[in-house]
Parts: C-alpha cells; structure tokens; sequence
C-alpha cells in the first residue's frame, strides 16, 4: 500500500516510555544512509570493536548481493542497531511529547518510527491510527484485501497475522460501521463505490476511480 503520511488520534493520556510513538528527526540523512546501507559491508564484523563504526572499516561491496538488511517479502522494513549501526537508533529516536485524549500526531510516512518498547506506564496506551493514502490502482488491490480482513475480524495485511477480533463477541461488521458512517468513510472501508461521475474529475481521474470500482467488485 502507497501512504502519503501516517498519524494517530490519542484515545489515552500517555507519554514517554509508556507505549508512545518514537520518530527519527532526520528524515534526509536516515533515508539516505538506509537507502545506500546494502551496497556497504564492514570489514571487521564484530559490532563490539572499537573501530567498527569508522568509515575506514566499511567497503563498497564490487558484487552487490541481494540482502536488503531489515526486509523479508510481504513485510515492512525493520531497521535496528545490529543491522543499521550508525543510526544510532537507540539515541536518535525521540519520543512524542505527551498527549491527552483528542490529541493528533501525524509524521511523515518515510520517517523511522516505531513503539516505546517496554510500557512503564500505569494506564493503557490507546490511539486510533489514521493513514492518508491516496486513490491508486495497488491502493485499490490493498484495500480490497483489507475490506475482508475486516469482515473476518484478522488484522489488516501490513499488520501481520493472528486472530485479531475474529473471535469476539459482538464485533462490529459491515451493518453496524453503516449505521454511523457517510458516503467517504464507506468509501475507505471499500464497502461503497467511487463516484466516477462527479464534477469536476479529469480524464485520469475518471478511469482511475471506475478502475478502482472494479477491483472492488462494484
């Protein structure tokens, strides 16, 4: 799935070290060095020696091999210390000041982030999380995939596995979101049409949304 910025809506008061959000502040440098990071290898492998961060210690590899530190397929990148050791992640990492229920975060989608890894807090660390995500056709092949997660009750696709709310009591379904929803909010579950005939849509836009339809199933 194509994301244009990422972001959460607070539903706890919470702050540092109690299951908050963490961000790396530097978006052009980190991106830059996780980006070059597979065509570099050091020449002392050992992580504990002294040298081991100098630039005179890691080589442009002549035959690039097919490792992209942190990825499997059908999973996002995971960036660490061990793989990526001179993000410094364990220092460069800053967490979000501390909310209050209605508070908004949002970051750039290319940004490190991730969750405070131990929760020392006292209360529950609750947010709703709320992508942007514009109207692609690999938006559209995500969304319909995410469209029957959600009637089964399993976690979205980028989410991984598990049984998530499949065996819940009383878990909402398609008739309950439908309820309290309009028009936009169906139209993100993927349980309502895009409306290809409306003012104002140029050529590309038009074919894209009944492209999209389609995918759909409408």
């Amino acid at each position: 799935m194509f994301r244009m910025a990422q972001a959460w809506l607070s539903l706890s008061t919470t702050g540092p070290n109690e299951g908050t959000l963490l961000v790396n502040p530097l978006l052009k440098q980190a991106t830059a060095y996780y980006l070059l990071r597979p065509f570099f290898s050091p020449k002392e492998s050992s992580p504990t020696s002294e040298n081991f961060l100098d630039s005179d210690n890691w080589r442009l590899e002549t035959q690039s091999s097919s490792a992209l530190q942190g990825a499997n397929p059908g999973h996002g990148q995971e960036l660490s210390d061990l793989l990526h050791p001179h993000l410094k992640l364990e220092q460069s990492m800053v967490h979000m000041p501390r909310v209050n229920p209605g508070d908004y975060v949002a970051w750039h989608c290319d940004t490190i982030h991730a969750v405070d890894k131990k929760h020392a807090g006292t209360s529950d660390s609750s947010v709703l999380y709320i992508p942007a995500c514009p109207l692609t056709e690999v938006n559209a092949e995500f969304l319909l995939r995410q469209r029957e997660a959600f009637m089964e009750g399993i976690p979205c696709p980028d989410f991984g596995g598990g049984d998530g709310e499949s065996k819940h009591v009383g878990r909402w379904g398609v008739d309950e979101v439908s309820e309290i929803s309009d028009e936009g909010a169906l139209r993100a579950f993927g349980l309502s049409k895009w409306d290809s005939s409306e003012q104002g849509l140029s050529p590309g836009q038009h074919a894209l949304m009944n492209k999209a339809n389609k995918i759909l199933g409408f």
